[in-house]
């Protein structure tokens, strides 16, 4: 076997490889709070979440009351972390209390260095600000303190990310108004969106997230912050109002301790989408009523994080929650992204079929662009041509992973290259150029009588896009278009194929 053959069948292996990631190797996409225990424990409870979460953020950061830096970090479980494959960027607090975080913003400057300086000397990954109850008056510290930190961490290959409220409009008023959001953006690495406290202490009975509620914030905040950089956090806590105490927190086997205990109904609220119960304690005569999530309600609210395209999920915070979530999420099929996907049908039967990989992180991103190198993959596997390495493209060297099949499909003349003899392999294809590739691979049969879409005519592609339309290959839009020189998601590539190969 010639050198350059063995080079890119290695290369090939190494990019193609559907991955299967094992419960050691963690998703550092989402993030997960640790808060109000022990390193033990926090070990105990990452051990079962099947390496759904990979990012940890303990407490090792804290203010004094005039604002200045205290340091409590747990160095062995520093070592923990990074043998196990985590991220670990704790997060300092000022624990909601106003005062003291005024007094940071103040200090705000000499907090940053403090605060870099801190995680350079422990090695940590980065850091995580959650710095709460400021006011519209402390916003522009606020940015400069974050400019700081990031100026100061970046060089490094450290990381900055911020907690901030979950923000549904514009407002200068409480501690919304204290986010720039659009500058925050622009800073920091991953900005946290606190899903969760639409219910709070000595505040009326109510969910602690509604699902309109928590989108209607992810809407307003991925028009001011690269959604590549939002993270959702969902509450892995409810919250319970009685005779004597109003909002406060409860754990959810606590919460289910005291409705079976009580034999207490629970109710599925459906305008919020999460579960309450209302009872009276049969011990102590006292009332309760309580609204917290289960597995399946969680799971909703992660699926906004996937439906929106955002970084990734996280949680306030772990050792709260319905334990049967991380088995609900590891037996959730091949990707985590497509649950509740238009396409999953399609998707799924083409994964099925070899034919369709995923990222090591267990995501398909169905709305991502597919380029043309990655169709040409496809279609050289689906129609199972020999290898043939005869085609020369000038942007296509004979060491890119996909030289093999780009050669092969356009050697066979399924799909072409420019007049300046380029492939452009990593272009997102048109909807277009895949119609054109399609057509030219299979022979399909006609189950209409005409086609309706309005804006072909001309188009260099109609006649390929009319051909797979009549045979229920293709879908247009409601308004009867078809958008020819739109990009291809790998979502819908995935339902194209799937359509021909049924």
């Amino acid at each position: 076997m010639k050198k350059w053959l063995i080079g890119w069948l290695f290369i090939l292996l190494v990019s193609l490889t559907t991955f299967h990631v094992s419960a050691q190797s963690p998703n550092h996409n989402n993030l997960i709070y640790l808060y109000g225990s022990n390193s033990s424990n926090y070990k105990k409870q990452l051990e079962r979440t099947n390496g759904h979460v990979g990012t940890v953020s303990p407490n090792y950061f804290n203010l004094s009351k005039d604002g200045q830096l205290i340091v409590g970090v747990d160095k062995e479980f520093v070592a923990y972390t990074k043998q196990k494959g985590y991220k670990i960027t704790p997060f300092i607090s000022n624990h909601w209390d106003q005062q003291i975080g005024i007094q940071a913003m103040k200090n705000g400057q000499k907090l940053a260095d403090d605060l870099a300086a801190a995680v350079l000397r422990h090695d940590l990954d980065g850091v995580n600000v959650d710095i709460e109850n400021l006011t519209y008056a402390e916003r522009s510290l606020q940015t400069q303190f974050l400019k700081r930190l990031s100026d100061k961490l970046h060089p490094h290959g450290k990381t900055v990310s911020i907690a901030v409220a979950p923000a549904r409009s514009d407002t200068t008023k409480g501690w919304v108004g204290s986010y720039d959001f659009e500058a925050i953006g622009k800073l920091v690495d991953t900005v946290v969106i606190m899903g969760y406290d639409q219910s709070y202490p000595n505040g009326p009975a109510g969910p602690v997230a509604g699902l309109s509620w928590v989108e209607e914030s992810i809407q307003y905040l991925s028009k001011k912050i690269p959604k590549e950089k939002l993270i959702l956090a969902v509450p892995f806590y409810g919250r319970y109002w009685s005779d004597k105490e109003k909002g406060m927190g409860i754990y959810y086997s606590q919460a289910m301790n005291l409705i079976t205990r009580n034999n207490a109904k629970v109710e599925f609220d459906t305008v919020h989408r999460t579960l309450r119960s209302s009872f009276k304690d049969q011990t102590t005569g006292r009332t309760y009523e309580i609204w917290f999530d289960n597995a399946q309600t969680i799971q909703e609210r992660i699926q906004l994080a996937e439906t929106y395209g955002l970084r990734g999920w996280g949680a306030w915070h772990l050792g709260q929650e319905d334990t049967s979530l991380w088995t609900a999420l590891t037996h959730q099929g091949p990707f985590i992204d497509i649950h509740h996907h238009w396409a999953k049908k399609d998707i799924l039967a083409m994964n099925e079929r070899n034919l369709i990989k995923g990222y090591q992180n267990r995501t398909y991103k169905p709305t991502n662009a597919i380029s043309r190198e990655e169709v040409a993959t496809i279609l050289t596997q689906t129609l199972k041509f020999d290898i043939k390495s005869d085609a020369r493209f000038l942007d296509v060297a004979p060491t890119r992973w996909s030289y093999p099949f780009v050669s092969t499909i356009s050697v066979y003349g399924m799909m072409k290259g420019y007049p300046d003899l380029t492939f452009r392999p990593d272009k997102p294809i048109t909807r277009a150029e895949l119609a054109a590739a399609l057509a030219r691979s299979f022979s399909v049969t006609p189950t209409t009588q005409a086609g309706d879409f309005r804006d072909i005519t001309g188009h260099w592609a109609s006649a390929d896009i009319l051909k797979l339309q009549l045979a229920g290959v293709l879908s247009g839009y409601p308004d009867k278009t078809f958008r020819p020189n739109q990009t291809v998601t790998r979502a819908e590539a995935a339902v194209m194929i799937n359509r021909i190969l049924q």
